[in-house]
């Protein structure tokens, strides 16, 4: 009796992984579905609170080499294992680059602070990072 199982069950693999001819020619194409209402447009946020770029301008105004130096972009980053805080990098037209790093998830950070200066021009642009990865090996 065992047997006879193995070789029915043996049988029907066998038979189940033999292919069964060709496919069909190909079918033609459906109609298309009625397309769906749209909703209405959100309101526009923000990306970095207004206390927080106030907090910034006033830090430049205090350090500023000239009057007119002002944030051509900010662009922020998450450091830290589990959880990711968030923080944010702020660029003068002038290369001097600021950082504000969050407390903790929940609680902004208070304290701004000068990184450095990129060049001695008066032209900068955009801040952009390049290194979006977790894996990221430098060295």
């Amino acid at each position: 009796m065992r047997y006879l199982t193995s070789i029915v069950t043996l049988l029907l693999l066998l038979t189940g992984c033999i292919p069964q001819g060709s496919a069909g020619p190909q079918g033609a194409p459906g109609k298309d579905g009625a397309t769906g209402m749209t909703g209405p447009m959100g309101a526009v946020g923000s990306s970095v609170p207004a206390d927080q770029l106030k907090k910034v301008e006033a830090f430049l105004s205090q350090n500023n080499e000239s009057s007119n130096e002002h944030i051509v972009d900010i662009e922020s980053y998450t450091f830290g294992l589990a959880p990711r805080i968030t923080g944010f990098c702020f660029l003068t037209n002038h290369g001097r680059i600021f950082k504000m790093e969050n407390k903790n998830t929940q609680v902004l950070g208070e304290s701004i602070s000068l990184v450095g200066k990129i060049l001695d021009h008066y032209d900068f642009i955009s801040l952009s990072r390049i290194a979006y990865g977790e894996d990221i090996k430098q060295g």
